[in-house]
């Protein structure tokens, strides 16, 4: 008997503790499974301190060991009612104050453990005896004792309660693992609860550590193997139930493994009727192609279909799902997003925007036919006067001046209402790319084009690349405008902030005219003073921001500052 229990202590002891350093060392500590690791090792520990005590041979180092193993002795219920809050999603209970007030009881016990020599409060007497030549220290309880039983046996109830309560959901999978838990681990209570009412195969040895290891070994294995990322707490499947898009779990073979019920509703089927179906059987027609899944569903596609009457437009994808040591699949989700608001919100800006682009289309033409008749009545006057006065040769020529501007600005029109609208779908754009290609398209004449840095940025490209096209076109008019040109155009990434600056080192721009400059209709040069405004409206249509400022060789330095979420 002597000889079974140390080796039964001590494999207990080896393997609790391999067991739960490979548990605590694969999982985050705010996980079930680590927490339960962090259980494995008080066992392991335990176990370890009943060994020192079979091989202990004084009533000095027997109580020694007694002592050492209600550190464990009062650790365990306290991590066991860790781990069940954490497991029935209720983290928001482990405070450090409660954690601290649990643990008021216990450090007391162990205070009166340690002193047990000095009183009779714990132990009424310690005393050795002998059994089968092997050396065991009796300790009858006290009231000490029997406080510690009972407060430990109420933190393990409540433990266990909180784990009993999640066997009633409806959902089998995580029904049938809550009541596997139970059953596993109610088996060393079990063994604990008979120890204390006398029945000890090995006398004044408790047998609870070797239940716990044993139990633990075939629950540590499915943590290790389970497809979820270890113990899966109830909270996924409340919040899983609780999306408002459908989603399917499956096997790999497509049977139905669980569904929420966003996609319950989508097939019209409770819970009795959906899990363990072939998929392919209770799919709306939209998913279907020949009598099997779609074969866009894995690429991502969007469909059409109609929910207690209503037609709902989806985006369905099907995704395998893989182990994190293995590639082959062990199952697959289908999802299906639910994009009807997004479609009727896109479709709704498409037709204001249509509207608009028509509105200053309208307008354009509109203007363009009293201009032709203006400007050609101001051919006829300047025809009709030989030799005008002076005075009067100005008037007609500032009437010329307003002609080219109403012309730009009937010309230009249409491209504001175009490039003001936002930018809906975005995409990720090199910055010295879109840069490069809009260099390319501009006669920049001898100017020279440097990329300090580059970044991604997330874009509608053609626009973007129309505002560098319109910056470019700016410098290089001010190159043969101005007194002193620019020779170089640098662009890069903001140091200070996200986003970007494309800058010269020309004759700059003159600080009281830069808050007027990106207005419609005002120059810097001899253009129509349209550019940089089209520029302006590309920003903003991106929601970043515009400002103008020196540059670091003088000329003028246009940054664009993208929202704090842009790369």
């Amino acid at each position: 008997m002597y000889v079974s229990g140390l080796i039964a202590y001590s494999g207990s002891a080896l393997v609790g503790g391999l067991l739960a350093v490979s548990l605590l060392a694969k999982y985050d500590r705010r996980q079930p499974a680590f927490t339960f690791g962090l259980f494995l090792l008080v066992i392991g520990l335990w176990a370890t301190t009943y060994v020192g005590y079979l091989v202990a041979s004084t009533e000095a180092w027997l109580l020694l060991f007694i002592q050492l193993s209600y550190l464990s002795v009062v650790t365990a219920p306290i991590v066991w009612v860790v781990f069940a809050l954490q497991y029935t999603d209720r983290d928001a209970w482990l405070s450090r104050r409660r954690v601290v007030l649990l643990s008021v009881v216990p450090a007391g016990v162990l205070a009166l453990v340690w002193t047990a020599p000095y009183h009779s409060y714990f132990y009424a007497e310690t005393f050795v005896r002998t059994v089968d030549g092997v050396q065991l220290l009796e300790t009858p309880p006290a009231i000490g004792h029997r406080i510690n039983v009972v407060y430990s046996y109420g933190l393990l109830l409540i433990g266990t309660g909180l784990i009993i309560g999640e066997t009633v959901t409806n959902n089998r999978l995580y029904r049938r693992q809550s009541l596997v838990l139970f059953a596993c681990l109610s088996a060393p209570w079990l063994a604990n609860g008979l120890f204390h009412l006398g029945f000890q195969p090995i006398p004044t040895a408790d047998l609870t550590p070797v239940v716990f290891v044993i139990i633990g070994i075939p629950l540590a294995v499915i943590v290790q193997r389970a497809e979820l990322t270890g113990f899966v707490p109830i909270a996924h499947e409340r919040v899983f139930h609780t999306l408002d898009d459908p989603v399917f779990v499956l096997t790999a073979s497509y049977r139905v493994l669980d569904a929420n019920r966003a996609a319950r509703r989508l097939v019209d089927a409770d819970s009795d009727q959906i899990e363990g179906r072939d998929l392919t059987t209770i799919l709306p027609a939209p998913l279907l192609e020949a009598g099997d899944l779609h074969p866009e569903l894995e690429k991502a596609m969007e469909c059409v279909i109609e929910v207690n009457g209503t037609p709902r437009q989806y985006i369905a994808r099907l995704r395998g799902t893989e182990t994190a040591t293995q590639g082959d699949p062990r199952g697959c989700i289908l999802s299906l997003t639910d994009i009807t608001l997004q479609k009727r919100q896109q479709e709704s800006l498409e037709a204001k925007n249509e509207q608009l682009e028509r509105l200053a289309g309208v307008v354009s033409h509109d203007l363009a036919t009293p201009l032709a008749t203006g400007e050609g009545l101001l051919h006829l006057v300047r025809a009709d006067l030989e030799s005008p006065s002076a005075e009067v040769d100005q008037s007609l020529s500032d009437l010329e001046a307003v002609h080219r501007r109403l012309r730009a600005f009937a010309e230009g029109l249409p491209a504001l209402a175009r490039e003001s609208t936002d930018v809906e779908t975005p995409t990720d754009c090199d910055l010295e790319t879109v840069a490069r290609e809009a260099w390319e398209v501009v006669d920049t004449s001898d100017l020279y084009l440097s990329v300090d840095s580059s970044d991604t940025l997330r874009a509608d490209a053609s626009r973007l690349k129309q505002a560098f096209e319109n910056l470019f076109a700016n410098v290089a008019e001010h190159a043969v405008d101005g007194q002193r040109g620019a020779t170089t155009v640098r662009i890069g990434r903001l140091s200070t902030a996200s986003g970007f600056y494309i800058e010269d080192d020309g004759q700059g721009i003159p600080a009281g005219r830069r808050e007027d400059l990106l207005a419609f209709g005002v120059s810097t040069g001899s253009g129509s003073g349209y550019g940089l405004a089209i520029v302006r409206t590309i920003v903003e249509a991106h929601g970043w921001s515009l400002s103008v400022t020196d540059g670091s060789k003088g000329g003028a330095r246009f940054e664009v500052k993208t929202l704090p979420h842009a790369p």
